[in-house]
């Protein structure tokens, strides 16, 4: 049997937790020009800080 893995979203809610990944993540997806984009990641940072999830 395979391990037991954290999901992509939950390390990423993890990550997040960090103010200083979470400027340079929110960074990140402003530079790809993308609104959306931008506003997914925005939603991802407020999940991370607020311990939330899904």
């Amino acid at each position: 049997m395979m391990p037991k893995s954290r999901s992509y979203e939950q390390e990423l809610m993890r990550y997040l937790q960090n103010p200083e990944q979470a400027v340079a993540y929110l960074n990140a997806a402003l530079e790809e020009g993308d609104l959306e984009l931008f506003l997914v990641a925005l939603q991802n940072v407020a999940k991370g800080l607020t311990g939330l999830s899904s």
